[in-house]
């Protein structure tokens, strides 16, 4: 017996358009009912409302991920349900932050102008800098992150340097048992046993 399918075939704009959705659904950053796709010619258009940046941002990059859709274009709007103030935002923004601190040594400095986050600060590595930019993007009531974070890579100090060397020269002594030597006395957290000649 026919399916419904194979009587009446999808278009491959209706294809494109079923799978962004479906992305959309997949996406746990992605909160909002309100996202609504239309589909022409294999380009994609994105439009509705949504709370935070970061879902604006997740929906194009759901789209992207679909076979066959030739350009996205986003126009979804971001607008909260409700007026926030700059130090709610501010508040927010910081709590993301502090919840990410095992990314971040030190939180960086925040201020909030007509719901635009603007966040200074140094950080080791540009993840971290990435990081930080997300956790601003994912509050409601933010409607851009600038980011300012230096990126500025962790220099080794000399003292750090001289400790090694001496260890490095000490002479091993006989009666120590053989098998790898570690910069320290003390035992490593973990150790992964050569495998190399036992096939």
């Amino acid at each position: 017996m026919p399916t419904l399918c194979n009587i009446f075939p999808k278009t491959q704009d209706e294809r494109i358009r079923d799978d962004v959705r479906r992305q959309l659904m997949w996406q746990t950053d992605i909160q909002s009912e309100e996202i609504v796709v239309e589909v022409k010619d294999s380009a994609v258009l994105l439009s509705g409302r949504v709370e935070t940046c970061l879902e604006r941002r997740e929906a194009e990059r759901a789209a992207n991920a679909v076979h066959g859709a030739s350009s996205i274009t986003n126009a979804i709007r971001v607008e909260p349900k409700r007026t926030r103030t700059n130090r709610e935002i501010a508040d927010d923004v910081r709590a993301g932050l502090q919840m990410a601190i095992c990314i971040l040594e030190e939180l960086p400095s925040i201020s909030v102008s007509d719901g635009v986050v603007t966040l200074r600060g140094r950080v080791r590595w540009k993840f971290q800098a990435m990081a930080a930019e997300r956790a601003g993007d994912a509050v409601a009531g933010v409607l851009r992150v600038r980011n300012l974070i230096e990126v500025a890579p962790l220099e080794t100090s000399s003292p750090c340097r001289q400790i090694n060397r001496k260890r490095l020269d000490e002479t091993p002594s006989p009666k120590r048992d053989a098998g790898p030597k570690f910069a320290s006395s003390r035992r490593p957290l973990f150790f992964v046993p050569s495998v190399i000649g036992r096939a």
